[in-house]
């Protein structure tokens, strides 16, 4: 589904990703990890197209990303750490506008199953500025959802969420992922094994691990917390 070949990002003299290499199929839903500026925002936007690489390449179902754009918008849904929502719109109004940009034919209902996955029904028609950071995050992955990727990239999807909202969100990610591959960014380590089958490790814009949770357990330390201070350190 997704191959990610040996890509690089500098920023002036500041290297942000360093020869990056992962694949990720279908049914997947890999935890994507590492301290804050190890250059998992950035590699998020680079593989979403929002930033060029400066080396590497980037395919999804076997086509490059640069090559044919408009397919890698089409496949990809991202919900970017501060997606940008109108907030004198309502949740529908919203989803509505993303349906008209995306040219979403059958509109309707595909509003209507975004609402009904992310629990949106009571707060559909209420402006965006009033509601819960909680809600304005369901109201962010929704719109990632709207066109039915097959690629999910989620930064923090369970950020500001109370412990139900990230348990249902969370279910809902092992729902889609029978039919998607997806990417979750997080700093909550415990949501690795709660929902994930594999994880990336990076650090410096390198990749320090690859491999399954169980597989991370067995290589270093008794706990999460430890495995991850340990190999960031």
């Amino acid at each position: 589904m997704l191959e990610v070949k040996e890509i690089s990002k500098n920023f002036g003299e500041f290297k942000a990703i360093d020869q990056l290499s992962f694949n990720v199929k279908i049914g997947d839903v890999m935890g994507f990890l590492g301290p804050n500026g190890a250059g998992k925002t950035t590699s998020m936007r680079v593989i979403t197209g929002y930033l060029n690489s400066d080396h590497g390449s980037i395919k999804i179902n076997n086509k490059d990303i640069n090559v044919d754009p408009i397919y890698t918008k089409s496949t990809i849904g991202y919900l970017p750490e501060g997606v940008p929502l109108y907030l004198d719109f309502s949740p529908y109004l919203y989803l509505d506008y993303v349906c008209q940009v995306r040219e979403i034919k059958n509109s309707k209902n595909a509003i209507k199953k975004v609402i009904s996955d992310l629990q949106l029904e009571d707060v559909k028609d209420v402006p965006i500025e009033t509601l819960s950071k909680g809600f304005k995050r369901r109201v962010g992955i929704a719109q990632a959802l709207i066109h039915n990727p097959k690629l999910l990239i989620l930064d923090e999807p369970t950020d500001g969420l109370d412990p139900l909202q990230k348990f249902e969100v969370r279910k809902l990610i092992k729902k889609l992922s029978k039919t998607k591959a997806i990417i979750i960014s997080t700093h909550i380590l415990d949501e690795v094994p709660e929902v994930c089958n594999k994880c990336l490790i990076i650090n410096n814009g390198q990749k320090i691990f690859e491999g399954t949770p169980n597989q991370l357990k067995k290589k270093i330390g008794k706990t999460l917390d430890e495995k991850f201070r340990k190999l960031v350190s």
